[in-house]
């Protein structure tokens, strides 16, 4: 079912946030960090989450708009959705800053961290909360009949896939120490 499948996108992000916190508790503590591995996991979700994930979470919400006519919920996701794309944007461009020996304080890039790690997480239990549930409810088997046809699944993921990118094997290496 195309909400399990959305949930276990969830749980590859959530454990990707697992190691974006690990990386902020070492930056409080004075310690060093591996940045491009940072960037790694930025740039995994901001082409393949963004991009993929969210338009395949859209549709479902539009779908639900629509029928239900429901202004709130599903209008506020698209709202959030927006402005993470901005986020995960700004805290790209403030990687590749650094990766390019620009200087900017320690305090600034932790908030920046801080603030990208707990939206996302704050975003993905607003989904898993509230919309989730709010569809389950409501969507018949006609619905997620028509919501399949215009459900595309994207190409194969680049990291959880069954092979991933050479781009991203340093990243599913780590993941599979930490697993």
């Amino acid at each position: 079912m195309m909400l399990e499948k959305i949930h276990a996108e969830h749980g590859y992000i959530n454990r990707l946030l697992i190691i974006l916190e690990q990386k902020l508790n070492a930056i409080q503590q004075g310690q060093p960090v591996n940045y491009s591995l940072i960037k790694d996991i930025v740039e995994y979700l901001h082409k393949h989450a963004e991009c993929c994930h969210h338009s395949k979470e859209d549709v479902i919400y539009h779908y639900y708009q629509q029928k239900y006519a429901d202004q709130g919920v599903m209008k506020e996701l698209d709202i959030e959705h927006q402005e993470l794309a901005l986020l995960t944007d700004d805290f790209a461009n403030t990687l590749d800053m650094i990766l390019m020996d620009a200087v900017i304080p320690l305090d600034v890039f932790a908030d920046k961290l801080n603030q990208f790690v707990t939206r996302q997480r704050m975003h993905l239990e607003f989904e898993e909360k509230y919309v989730f549930p709010l569809i389950r409810r409501h969507f018949t088997t006609q619905d997620w009949v028509e919501v399949g046809k215009q459900y595309q699944e994207c190409e194969c993921d680049p990291l959880f896939g069954e092979q991933a990118l050479p781009r991203y094997q340093r990243l599913r290496a780590r993941l599979a120490e930490s697993a």
